[in-house]
């Protein structure tokens, strides 16, 4: 059996394995459930003006008990309004802070801990505490031995600062974003605005061609106070919604506006899968995507096509219009022509670029 101080350099490993990508967080998370007897261990946070906690990672816990803890046992929980007391960093066990003659008492500990999950206690440490929320690793544990459970504890407080650390990485990172960085060529070279925006609507970052649309006012723009503001009344209320925590979202929202040149364009919005670090680190973030009903690239790229592969003027427009996502239908409704002359457009079009299909065009544009 490895040793307790072998155990903490196998799972420091696996945080930055994790953080790196050579292995997942669930790695981490499985084999931090190994290390206590019917171990079963979460990432997890609270925000204490919230009844719901948000557990994204966890190891040996079903479906049915990460469901019922986050939508009621979490508020009954006695551990969770006393972590407060407890320095970020420390690893604690529930005995220490909540009497646990009390805890037998205890809803919680009856109808969730020991009732579903056949446990007795958790051993865990708060990783980050911002305000009136915190990010705790923790593990329930059918261990009763207060000797073993401290010796945990031990444990955790050792890959605390090696967790914090590893975040506060993630956090510099996604704000640096080097795909999205990709995706705001990919959005550019098709003439289309993205911009990112964060919890209370704030717009934290966009492309080029965005840019453009806001300093023209229209269809949106941004606030002395750094909100984004959008013209269509609709997709502004959806906006606020996506962008609070009790946001949801099944289905992209879209909506057709007509900005202030009297042009249409296309509001797309749609509240990005960010991982559970970075959404409790700064909360949401949602894509707002603006688009042209006939779109065109910018002047350099419009030149290169020209010049290079031959293209029309019309024919750059319609490839630009595909490549964005919309239907030959959309672009012969917008460019008013009609469906079988797109269509002979595009056969001309993928002709002349040596491509055959939506994907190889993106491609080429994007270059």
């Amino acid at each position: 059996m490895l040793q307790s101080n072998e155990v903490s350099s196998e799972l420091i490993d696996l945080i930055y394995g994790s953080l790196f990508g050579e292995c997942n967080w669930q790695d981490f998370l499985d084999r931090v459930a190994e290390t206590s007897p019917n171990g079963k261990a979460a990432l997890h946070y609270h925000d204490l003006a919230s009844p719901i906690a948000h557990v994204p990672y966890v190891s040996g816990f079903s479906r049915t008990e990460v469901d019922q803890f986050s939508s009621h046992f979490a508020s009954v929980n006695p551990w969770i309004p006393r972590l407060s007391v407890v320095p970020v960093g420390q690893g604690v066990c529930g005995d220490e802070i909540f009497p646990r003659k009390d805890l037998l008492k205890s809803e919680f500990y009856n109808d969730w801990l020991k009732g579903q999950a056949g446990c007795e206690t958790s051993i865990g440490v708060s990783i980050i505490r911002e305000e009136t929320r915190t990010f705790v690793l923790s593990t329930c544990t059918s261990s009763a031995d207060p000797d073993f459970n401290k010796a945990a504890t031990g444990r955790y407080t050792i890959l605390a600062p090696h967790l914090k650390r590893a975040f506060d990485f993630i956090r510099k990172r996604d704000l640096l974003a080097p795909e999205k960085q990709a995706t705001q060529t990919l959005f550019d070279s098709i003439g289309a605005g993205l911009i990112y925006v964060s919890e209370q609507g704030r717009a934290r970052q966009w492309n080029r061609s965005a840019e453009a649309f806001v300093e023209a006012g229209f269809p949106v723009h941004i606030a002395p106070d750094g909100r984004l503001a959008l013209q269509c009344e609709t997709s502004a209320a959806v906006l606020d919604f996506l962008t609070s925590r009790k946001g949801v979202q099944t289905k992209p929202h879209t909506a057709i506006v007509k900005g202030k040149n009297k042009a249409n364009y296309r509001i797309t919005l749609v509240r990005l899968q960010s991982d559970a670090f970075t959404e409790f680190l700064e909360g949401p973030t949602v894509a707002v995507i603006i688009e042209p009903m006939i779109t065109t690239p910018f002047n350099e790229r419009r030149d290169f096509l020209m010049e290079t592969y031959k293209l029309t003027a019309t024919e750059i427009r319609i490839a630009s219009s595909i490549a964005s996502g919309r239907s030959p239908k959309e672009v012969a409704v917008a460019d008013h022509i009609s469906y079988e002359t797109v269509r002979t457009h595009l056969r001309n079009i993928y002709s002349k670029l040596g491509v055959n299909s939506q994907v190889g065009l993106v491609a080429l544009l994007m270059r």
